[in-house]
């Protein structure tokens, strides 16, 4: 009985929560249906039942209470059998169980009222707060942190881009046995369909293609004549008894899933190409019932100086894109080695990803300055900041590579043939991919911190051992320097520090905070450790302030290796952007294998600033005659003492602070990567003797524009 009094309830429970109102019909009929197994002969409960359903569909959830015990008290006074023994257990049989329908009936219509409520309410609330951050977003001219996909400058207006959500959903959509056949022909025609697109995009963009599209276009069309892959669509439909849609949207989404759970990052990104494939397929097999113009058709003909907003950018719709307004792309999660930031490259479009939620943040319309080297947009741009951006681009647009990225890359030498070592700086593993495609000697500065930043839960050893080793494969037989966490200032981990919390209020940073909180140094430490066999793998600690915390963090690093028993050795190196670190420069040069330093906190800290509120913070504070001569102690001390010296400060990246730095005897250089080209090009101009004469001039003088003025004179074309 109980078994079947619930099985009774389940379904109407269900329709409560879904269609309150009508339901309570429903209940009606059920209730009406008791009392006639029964032998009640009474029509009262669809009078009790129906007030029910009318307080449930205006969400009256305590009207619903209030009917739902009293009436049914009511109904049990006006048809009890008082005079009748024999009908006496069925009838309380009969009340019991409406009572206890109707109380589970308005219990579930108040839970599904109070849910509705508690969700609007939320939705208001997170549109209230989404609506005040865009006000704020405007208001501050607020600058949004993302990463460089491709190098450039632009200004421009914001387009959000939202392609249709239902394109690769898997809703339920079944059909009968004999419409089999003609589903798997409309497969088949989307196939071919899709086909012809991509040889007619072939074939009318052939003189204007780069290798890199040529290349896409040709894995796109091996993946749409991949019969296997397709075969799998017509099995589903064949076994599964659904329309294409469905099956096409759940074998791309899992072959998708497969590959992003691979290690390879070429192979992680080929799952964006099947996603792509598998949309292209079907929009033609919707094609023929499509009607009024998508927002991938509205991506050829854009407004002037649009900035492209959108979630992710798949290949096809780079093909797509209107050549002549498009100024810019920003995106929420597309990667470097990804084929749209390659496509950019090729195409020289400005390019920045990783803008947490930006298709939320950002609006149609909104004025936007995007600066894909240092991977910023800037919101609604005050005047001044107009004027200093378009500063800025003027001099990038004199220094631009007139080569396409696909060229080969000139060699990095001096005029007089002085080979000059370039290294990529890198914050995630995926960004690898930027060294061999920009020619770089390795990776002089692998920023590890930001593998905690922005996640619940601090990276696991196995996981940074598999970041640290990809990018170690990935480069071998080049070096990779990777930097121990630098956490501090503005770089502070989302997840529960209760160990190292302390070390923050204490106003601990680099270095000093990984020997406060130890646990998480001595996991890192023993990742690079086990990283180390992939490739030429080194470790270097960051903001070293002297003697004291370089042995320390020595020792800790003895008894990992003492625990670890690497094959090689690993190399240790510390920078030098501190004062402390300056002055003590000559006992710390004799505890490492080489030290990089560190210009844009060395200038900072030498010269009381805030690095933030500069436009470009690492090179004009670099050039004061103070942060010049400290450079200069540094590097002549580490080539005193044997040991390899390079930059990694935004000086590294600009052509006259690099050609001070090698006047002074630097001769290895990390920088980001789309500055390298820069680089190349001052190099080849200038001569060893020149570039020394330069910086002993320099060197002379007692202010930062008499410095200037040594440049312009000398580099009129380096842009200092």
């Amino acid at each position: 009985m109980s078994e079947r009094m619930a099985s009774a309830l389940r379904w109407p429970a269900s329709m409560a929560r879904k269609y309150p109102g009508a339901s309570s019909v429903v209940l009606a009929v059920v209730v009406l249906s008791i009392d006639l197994v029964t032998g009640s002969e009474t029509q009262f409960p669809l009078v009790c039942v129906l007030p029910v359903g009318l307080a449930a569909w205006r969400h009256l959830r305590y009207l619903a209470y209030a009917l739902a015990t009293t009436l049914p008290v009511l109904r049990i006074a006006f048809e009890f059998p008082w005079g009748s023994k024999a009908s006496l257990a069925i009838a309380g049989v009969n009340a019991l169980v409406e009572v206890a329908a109707m109380i589970l009936y308005a219990y579930l219509v108040g839970r599904s009222a109070a849910q509705t409520r508690r969700l609007q309410t939320t939705a208001t609330t997170k549109e209230r707060e989404v609506s005040q951050l865009r006000a704020f977003t405007r208001m501050s001219s607020a600058a949004l942190q993302g990463r460089g996909l491709s190098p450039g400058l632009a200004d421009g207006v914001a387009w959000i881009y939202l392609p249709t959500e239902s394109e690769l959903t898997a809703a339920h959509q079944p059909i009968e046995q004999h419409e089999v056949e003609a589903e798997i022909s409309r497969l088949d025609s989307a196939l071919a369909a899709a086909i012809r697109e991509l040889d007619n995009t072939q074939r009318h963009l052939a003189d204007d293609m780069a290798a890199a599209e040529t290349a896409l276009l040709d894995v796109h069309l091996a993946m749409l004549n991949d019969a296997e892959f397709w075969d799998s669509c017509k099995r589903r439909v064949r076994e599964d008894l659904v329309k294409v849609e469905q099956a096409v949207a759940e074998e791309v989404r899992t072959m998708a899933e497969m590959l992003e759970g691979l290690k390879q990052d070429v192979m992680r990104e080929r799952s964006a190409d099947i996603r792509d494939i598998g949309r292209r397929v079907l929009r033609n097999v919707g094609a023929s019932g499509a009607g009024g113009e998508s927002p991938a058709d509205r991506l050829a003909s854009l407004p002037p100086d649009t900035i492209l907003v959108a979630r992710e950018l798949l290949p096809s719709d780079i093909f797509r894109l209107d050549r002549v307004n498009l100024v810019a792309l920003v995106t929420e999660t597309n990667s470097p080695a990804s084929h749209v930031a390659i496509l950019a490259r090729t195409r020289k479009i400005p390019a920045i990803s990783d803008i947490k939620d930006a298709t939320v943040l950002l609006a149609t319309g909104d004025r936007l300055l995007v600066d894909a080297e240092a991977g910023t947009v800037t919101v609604a741009p005050t005047r001044i900041q107009s004027e200093l951006f378009a500063e800025r681009r003027n001099r990038h647009a004199m220094h631009e590579p007139a080569a396409a990225v696909e060229d080969p890359p000139q060699e990095a030498v001096t005029k007089d043939g002085v080979r000059i070592g370039l290294h990529a700086n890198i914050s995630r593993p995926d960004e690898a991919h930027l060294v061999s495609e920009y020619c770089l000697d390795g990776v002089g500065l692998f920023r590890s911190e930001f593998l905690f930043l922005d996640v619940a839960q601090p990276p696991t050893l196995d996981e940074q051992v598999a970041a640290y080793s990809a990018v170690a494969r990935t480069l071998d037989p080049s070096p990779v320097v990777i930097r121990t966490m630098d956490f501090g200032g503005d770089k502070v981990p989302r997840f529960d520090r209760t160990e190292s919390d302390l070390a923050f209020r204490t106003g601990n940073r680099g270095l000093a905070f990984s020997l406060a909180e130890k646990t998480l140094f001595r996991t890192q430490l023993q990742a690079i450790l086990r990283s180390a066999p992939e490739g030429d793998v080194r470790v270097m600690f960051p903001m070293v302030t002297g003697v004291a915390d370089l042995r320390e963090a020595r020792h800790l690093l003895a008894e990992m290796i003492e625990a670890e028993q690497p094959s090689g050795r690993v190399a240790v190196g510390a920078m030098i952007e501190t004062p402390a670190a300056v002055i003590q420069i000559r006992e710390i040069v004799k505890m490492v294998d080489f030290v990089s330093i560190g210009t844009n906190d060395l200038a900072h800290f030498i010269l009381a600033t805030d690095r933030q509120a500069q436009d470009s913070p690492g090179v004009p504070a670099f050039l004061h005659p103070s942060v010049l001569r400290a450079t200069e102690h540094v590097v002549r001390m580490a080539l005193n003492g044997g040991v390899g010296v390079s930059v990694c400060g935004e000086a590294a990246g600009n052509p006259a602070a690099v050609c001070l730095l090698i006047g002074m005897g630097v001769r290895h250089f990390s920088m980001n990567p789309f500055q390298s080209e820069r680089i190349r090009r001052i190099l080849q101009q200038m001569t060893l003797e020149e570039m020394e004469t330069l910086a002993r001039d320099v060197l002379g003088v007692a202010t930062q524009a008499e410095v200037q003025q040594i440049l312009t004179t000398a580099l009129p074309d380096a842009g200092a």
